[in-house]
This record gives C-alpha cells, structure tokens and sequence, in this order.
C-alpha cells in the first residue's frame, strides 16, 4: 500500500481488509505512525497488516510461512530465536537464504562454491545462484584481517 493520506482507522481498515469478523490483535504507536495488526483462528495466523510511515523492519521470508500456523509472536515482525533468519533468499530452488550462507561461510569456513551446494544444496540445481555466492564467498574473504 501507498499513499498520501492516512486513514483515519486502521483498524476498520485492516477488518476490512481481512474481510474477517472476530477481533485483530494489534500493535500500535499512533505518534511514529506504526500500526501492526494480526487476524487469527485458533491461535492460527489467517492475515497480517503492517503499516508504517518509514520504512520497518520485518523477517518477510519468515512471515510468509505463518498463515495457518500457530502464530503467537505474529505482530513481532521476527522471528523467534529458535527459527534464524534466512535473509533474503539467494538460491530460489532450495529456498537457502544469504544469512544461511553467510554463516556456513563464516562458522563452517566453507570457500568456494561446490563446498556449499554440498551442504546447504544452494547452487546445485538451475546455477543461477552460483556467482552471488561466488561473490558472497569473496567479500566475505576480504573482511579476513590478515595474521
């Protein structure tokens, strides 16, 4: 959503958003213009709405697997600390994200391409994704400080 004016109720915007008759759970900060709302069922996520003036952060990988799902951290925007973020994802045939390879590279001391199709899978399919993570691979060799 874009636009120059606001809503008077976002609230009344989200319900109708949502086409949804029970109540929203909601998050909001009215004087940094932050509005977070949550329909669920059963404890299950069916939608959420989040508004803002500037742009926030959100774990929008982790969102999107939430709808139908047991939800209580929904309005958070993150994810828990048992469930990493991905980060953006990089190999969209094995949905294998930059902060995952960023962590095989840095904790796993993985360096070249092959090494991480073997363990995350990222790059052995179409090879699209091969030379970003050639280029992860070496940026992150450049932040090394030398002994």
């Amino acid at each position: 959503l874009a636009g120059r004016d606001a809503p008077d109720d976002w609230e009344a915007v989200a319900a109708e958003m949502f086409d949804f008759g029970g109540a929203l759970q909601s998050a909001t900060d009215t004087s940094r213009g932050i509005f977070r709302f949550a329909a669920e069922e059963d404890g299950r996520l069916l939608a959420a709405l989040f508004v803002a003036r500037e742009p926030m952060a959100l774990m929008r990988n982790y969102l999107a697997t939430l709808p139908r799902q047991v939800s209580a951290g929904a309005l958070s925007g993150v994810a828990p600390a048992d469930r990493p973020d991905a980060g953006a994802i990089v190999c969209s045939c094995f949905s294998v994200g930059v902060n995952t390879i960023m962590d095989a590279i840095e904790n796993r001391n993985l360096t070249d391409v092959d090494a991480i199709g073997r363990a995350l899978r990222a790059g052995t399919n179409c090879g699209s994704c091969r030379a970003e993570i050639h280029s992860l691979i070496k940026d992150s060799q450049k932040r090394i400080p030398a002994e």
